[in-house]
């Protein structure tokens, strides 16, 4: 029986671990490679991916068996439609930021985040479209190779996510409690630069994942430690600066003047700790408690409404006007949402001359 003929984020975890421990080693006689040629094997290359649903998983009953299709069905048909719509909306922001819109230090950042959640949902719709090919024609090496390249890939710009996230909310708690030092201060590259070192720290993490992963060196779930520095790293900044943005919300009187900015991150944040947050928790408890391993189709979920939901948010917050107003497009929605750094810095400079 043949796997359904959709990306089936469910069991994409599954591939993984059955990829890895089944991918020849590289420094393995190539000749592995090439595969058997013997079309009467079907279980010859990948014996757990080949008709993965029907070979060495017991049929209970036709009742389960159903209920786990449907459920399957609705899980792949929600990341499609959400990776499908996430691409469209951080495409249009990364078209809107880098070409049609004066960038300041804070639309950097920015512009880093889409590109990152881009990829995300790029990297995970192809792994997804990989892992099928691998499920429906497991002897195919050179696909399960970039099947393994991809889904790192994936997780390259969802660390990268992470951690420009966390410099986002760092800049704007110490905006919102340091204003004039952030105003007068502030390095104008200072965000170019932690944008690029951020970019190199995930490039450089991964490629020693995979060395390590590819080498078995380290064990067999070397891709625990980074995503346990992302729970360790990220959360407790995310976690501290969401309390410090709220405060600031409720507290400030002036919020509803000048908070679209604040307003957008501090729901980013919130978002970010309930859809992308998770899938960091589920791969750790999957270490210890591999019966656990239907989470990390939920996490893989969760993380592309993460990566999709950003765009919405600016464009909800940035068109929140009053009633009778005509509605607007995405660019005036980022302008209005951006500009709010930009244009307090500008009304300010009559003050900044008196900074030190």
């Amino acid at each position: 029986m043949h796997s359904p003929p959709y990306s089936d984020v469910v069991k994409l975890w599954k591939s993984y671990e059955e990829i890895s421990n089944l991918l020849p080693h590289p420094v393995m006689n190539m000749n592995n490679y090439s595969g058997s040629a013997d079309s009467g094997n079907s279980l010859s290359a990948y014996p757990g991916l080949n008709r993965s649903t029907a070979i060495g998983h017991p049929i209970n009953s036709t009742n389960d068996l159903f209920s786990d299709s449907v459920i399957t069905i609705v899980i792949n048909s929600f990341v499609v439609i959400t990776c499908f719509l996430g691409l469209l909306g951080n495409g249009m922001v990364i078209w809107l930021l880098g070409f049609h819109m004066k960038r300041n230090p804070f639309t950097t950042f920015i512009l880093n985040l889409s590109i990152a959640d881009f990829g995300v949902l790029i990297f995970l719709t192809i792994s997804n479209a990989l892992g099928m090919l691998v499920d429906q024609y497991g002897r195919i090496n050179i696909v399960s190779l970039f099947f393994l390249i991809f889904l790192e890939l994936f997780f390259v710009t969802y660390s990268t996510s992470q951690f420009l996230l966390a410099a986002i909310s760092i800049d704007r708690c110490v905006a919102v409690l340091f204003p004039l030092w952030h105003r007068c201060h502030r390095p104008p590259c200072l965000s170019t630069i932690v944008c690029t070192l951020i970019w190199i720290l995930s490039f450089l993490l991964s490629g020693i994942h995979f060395t390590l992963h590819r080498t078995k060196s380290f064990g067999n779930s070397p891709l625990l430690y980074p995503l346990i520095l992302n729970v360790v790293l990220c959360a407790p900044i995310m976690v501290a600066s969401t309390l410090t943005l709220m405060i600031h919300v409720w507290c400030k009187s002036e919020h509803h003047q000048r908070g679209k900015l604040v307003t957008a991150i501090l729901l980013a944040l919130l978002f970010f700790l309930i859809f992308a947050l998770p899938l960091n928790v589920f791969y750790i408890t999957h270490h210890y408690h591999a019966s656990l391993s239907s989470l990390m189709g939920t996490g893989f979920a969760c993380a592309s409404l993460n990566s999709s939901i950003n765009p919405l948010i600016y464009f909800l917050v940035g068109r929140r006007q009053k009633k009778g107003q005509p509605r607007v497009s995405m660019k005036v929605a980022l302008q209005r949402v951006f500009k709010d750094k930009h244009d307090h810095t500008e009304k300010q400079n009559t003050t900044s001359e008196t900074c030190i």
